[in-house]
């Protein structure tokens, strides 16, 4: 099946053909259980672009024509077998890395019996880890490159600990 072309945006996250900017998508899910906040991790399959390491719970380009709620719901389907609405979805930011820029969402699973079925092509595993343990798994398991152009990363954080009114103990 040959590839669909990417959406491309303006530096001002207008969807321009002619702009500089490939479209991207992340979603991170979450749960709160015993008080305790989980984030889902995904592990990429050895034959990916950044295959065996950890990312985000789902995500990736925005087709062409796309919208970005559209595409965060598509790439879920398709990596971890998810079907979730545009009603589940919280939007965090966008931010430009490299020549992409990326849309960010999360959704909060608490409470939820979810079902993955990963698709083996792109993803080899999916980890719960908790919020406590976040930094030292992103230092140990996140590409290095993608540490520093992962600029959501404190974000996400930061959302699940203030704005949730979350304390680490």
């Amino acid at each position: 099946m040959p590839k669909k072309p990417y959406s491309h945006y303006t530096k001002y996250a207008v969807q321009d053909p002619s702009g500089p900017y490939e479209g991207g998508v992340c979603l991170w899910l979450y749960k709160i259980e015993n008080g305790e906040v989980f984030l889902l991790f995904q592990k990429r399959a050895l034959s990916v672009n950044n295959g065996g390491f950890y990312d985000s719970s789902a995500g990736g380009h925005i087709d062409e024509g796309e919208d970005p709620l559209t595409a965060v719901l598509r790439e879920t389907k398709e990596e971890i077998g998810l079907e979730i609405s545009k009603e589940d979805l919280r939007f965090l930011t966008s931010y430009i890395e490299g020549n992409k820029y990326i849309h960010v969402y999360l959704s909060d699973r608490t409470g939820l019996d979810d079902l993955f079925t990963l698709n083996y092509d792109e993803v080899d595993s999916i980890e719960w880890v908790s919020l406590a343990d976040f930094d030292k798994f992103v230092e140990e398991n996140i590409k290095p490159p993608l540490k520093k152009d992962r600029f959501h990363l404190p974000a996400v954080k930061r959302f699940l600990e203030e704005d949730l009114k979350i304390s680490l103990k």
